[in-house]
């Protein structure tokens, strides 16, 4: 039944006799479809989806060639078997040579051989059918295949692109790193040269001060080495985080007092202010003092001597703030956008020549980032500078 109900076939004659005769026959393996002129037949056409048609030559208002001439082209797949007296056979032939005729058989034919030529019909359509499916499914594979190379070549593209940014951004780090080691290791090397051809000859007081300058040098040396190898692990995307949760206000405490000896070398005072209810929160504890300290350090580095430092903590919904606030110089409003990128100062100096790798602050954006927190700064010059991060709890 699945077969038959897969094979249609037109019969077109303005015989109704001979309509009916071949309906009769053809019935039982095939969905067979009547017509008795070529209008009728048309209709058809467009309505069914018609596989073989089976027309009479010589009709009144249009002939078996010309039906078929005027499907050819909308109905590619339908295999055609014309009807003919011997009179028409010029007619037939032609509409064979250009193809649209499959097979023709003359009046009066022989009913087994019709039979064979409709089966041969249907056994072409389906070639036509399954040789058409495989050229839409190679096309559409090609067409497939020709995006993902398209889409291949665009990101072989972006990350060739991408690769020679970074091997520009390299460069450059490495260009300033570079400049920015030889002056320190430079001076570090005269001076302990100058100890080491005449230690005898300086007093005890120069000795120390060249051995603190030998000591100072490498020290800026040494945390320009390790901001440089935090920027590169953390561009990489290689930064080693270890979340556990931890009591903000004890990180805090230690970070303080770590930093109080700077702060009273230059008699300034850190106060602490605790205005949050709630500071337990996941974070890497070895980062989040990094960017505690270097925000410590800067405000002691750019605030004059006896000035104060505030560090105050409150609660934001779903975060907890923290906020540094220094009585320095303050930052020129232009250059605050600057502040965070990579290698870049600010016209604003430390008040005791302390020395800055233009890192610092670049890193701790990146760690706060990296905990999903945001980092902001709030200057004004001659007034002092609040630089606030927020971390999730």
């Amino acid at each position: 039944m699945k077969d038959r109900l897969e094979k249609t076939l037109l019969i077109v004659d303005d015989e109704i006799d001979i309509t009916k005769s071949l309906y009769r026959q053809f019935r039982r393996k095939y969905i067979v479809y009547t017509a008795t002129n070529g209008d009728d037949a048309l209709k058809i056409i467009k309505e069914k989806h018609i596989q073989v048609i089976l027309s009479d030559q010589r009709m009144p208002g249009m002939t078996g060639v010309d039906l078929l001439d005027k499907i050819k082209d909308q109905y590619p797949e339908v295999v055609k078997i014309i009807l003919t007296g011997y009179s028409d056979i010029e007619a037939v032939f032609g509409a064979i040579n250009k193809g649209q005729v499959f097979r023709y058989l003359t009046k009066p034919w022989n009913p087994l051989e019709l039979e064979m030529a409709v089966q041969e019909a249907f056994e072409k359509q389906e070639l036509i059918s399954k040789n058409n499916e495989l050229l839409r499914r190679l096309k559409d594979t090609n067409l497939h295949l020709e995006e993902k190379i398209n889409e291949r070549t665009e990101e072989l593209v972006c990350a060739n692109e991408k690769l020679k940014q970074l091997n520009i951004e390299k460069n450059k780090y490495i260009g300033i790193v570079a400049h920015d080691l030889r002056n320190p290791i430079g001076n570090a090397y005269n001076f302990s040269a100058l100890l080491i051809s005449g230690f005898n000859r300086f007093p005890e007081h120069k000795k120390m001060k060249y051995l603190g300058v030998i000591n100072d040098r490498c020290g800026y040396s040494l945390k320009l080495i390790e901001d440089f190898l935090d920027t590169s692990k953390i561009e990489a995307g290689i930064l080693d985080l270890n979340f556990k949760e931890y009591d903000f206000e004890q990180i805090i405490t230690a970070c303080i007092e770590q930093n109080q000896i700077f702060a009273k070398e230059k008699m300034q005072q850190i106060f602490f202010e605790i205005t949050a209810n709630n500071h337990n929160i996941l974070c890497d504890k070895d980062k989040i003092e990094q960017v505690i300290n270097n925000l410590i350090s800067n405000a002691i580095k750019y605030s004059e001597r006896g000035t104060k430092i505030w560090i105050t903590t409150n609660n934001e919904s779903d975060t907890l703030r923290v906020s540094i606030k220094d009585q320095g110089r303050g930052i020129p409003k232009d250059e605050i956008d600057i502040l965070f990128n990579d290698y870049q100062t600010t016209s604003t100096k430390s008040t005791a020549d302390e020395k800055s790798t233009g890192l610092g602050l670049a890193i701790v954006k990146k760690i706060v980032e990296s905990h999903n927190g945001t980092l902001s700064v709030k200057s004004e010059l001659g007034k002092g500078s609040i630089f606030s991060f927020t971390i999730p709890f």
